[in-house]
């Protein structure tokens, strides 16, 4: 999780997590095992029942382990993502932490828009918002200066 507010949680039982203050600020992650899916990009229909079942599995757990209700969360991949290894993001609907408009995706869209065509976010333009002075802006100023 990625709570400011989180009781510790080497020394605090996994009982006390349920139904805590902290839960406003839920921010967990479902990661997947697999290689081979990196980013937003790489995913095709065949991947919609992974992406169903971790949305399922993660709100099962975060229902059952912290009480928070289903309707209270909110479910989303990045992209840009901040690792090259597939995940998904969970919040509470209080906690706008990464989920702005430029970066996050939900994930019921994703399933329905992989659904209408295997190859949509292969084709499809994605636009970002793209930091200044981050890794992926310096390599497209040095090609951009090249280019000229």
């Amino acid at each position: 999780t990625k709570w400011r507010s989180h009781p510790p949680p080497l020394t605090t039982p996994r009982e006390e997590w349920l139904n805590h203050p902290s839960t406003v600020d839920l921010y967990c992650l479902g990661i997947v095992k697999a290689s081979g899916i990196a980013t937003l990009r790489d995913l095709r229909q065949k991947h919609v029942p992974l992406l169903k079942s971790m949305a399922e599995e993660g709100l099962s757990a975060i229902k059952r382990v912290y009480g928070v209700d289903n309707d209270q969360v909110r479910i989303f991949i990045h992209y840009q993502p901040q690792f090259y290894h597939f995940h998904i993001h969970f919040t509470r609907l209080e906690n706008e932490v990464g989920c702005s408009v430029e970066r996050g995706h939900l994930v019921s869209d994703v399933i329905q828009n992989l659904e209408m065509d295997d190859e949509y976010y292969c084709k499809r333009i994605i636009s970002y918002k793209l930091l200044k002075g981050s890794p992926l802006e310096n390599l497209i100023q040095v090609y951009s200066d090249n280019e000229v």
